[in-house]
This record gives C-alpha cells, structure tokens and sequence, in this order.
C-alpha cells in the first residue's frame, strides 16, 4: 500500500471518527447504535496502518485474497448490523402496541367518565 493511499484512508478515518462522535455529542444518535461503527473505524485504522494482519488473517481462514477477506468481514459485520436492529424494532413496535392499547384504555375511561357526568 503507498503512503499517499495511507495517507488518504487515515484522513477518511478521522473524518468518519469526527462525524461519529459529533452526533454522540449532540445527542442524534445512542452509543449502543454508534459502537459498532466506532470499532469499525478503529479496526480500519489498525488495518491502514499494519496491511500485513489482513494477510495474517486470510491465512488463518484460507480465503485466497485480502479483498476477499474485507468483503467477508463487512457481510458479517452488516449481518450483525441488521440482526440489532431487527432486535430493536420488534421491541419498540411491543411498546407501541403497549401504549397503543393504554390509549384506548384511558380514552374510553374519559368517555365513560364523561357520560357518567352528563
């Protein structure tokens, strides 16, 4: 890898670390959604800067090429990805479901509270 391209992914990795704790920052986004994106760059870095634990770890899985190697990684990582936040929605639409109902419930408690009255 030549030091210009070195040079040019370390400076995309800090742009990428910045935003990422910018938004920590002000609040858009939790740390447990911001984590994984945060270890990726620092694995990123680690990779910019030693190329030779790539091929290390081609070897140790038998994949032919480091290229082949990253896709590898980025499928699971995006796995990893999709499965939290399937996790995550399936528990907010309990809640929405949850409060869905205590709505209605309250709703029709007024109603008949207004009925009572009138």
């Amino acid at each position: 890898m030549s030091l210009r391209l070195k040079i040019f992914l370390f400076v995309i990795w800090i742009i990428l670390f910045a935003f990422l704790f910018a938004k920590l920052k002000k609040r858009k986004a939790d740390v447990k959604y911001i984590l994984p994106w945060i270890l990726l760059d620092l694995v990123m870095m680690v990779i910019t800067a030693f190329p030779g634990i790539l091929g290390f770890f081609c070897g140790l899985f038998g994949i032919e090429t480091p290229s082949n190697m990253l896709f590898f990684f980025a499928l699971v990582l995006l796995a990893v990805i999709v499965f939290s936040i399937t996790l995550v929605i399936s528990k907010q639409n309990g809640e929405i479901r949850d409060l869905a109902q205590r709505l209605a419930l309250y709703e029709d408690r007024a109603a008949n509270d207004d009925g009572e009255k009138g």
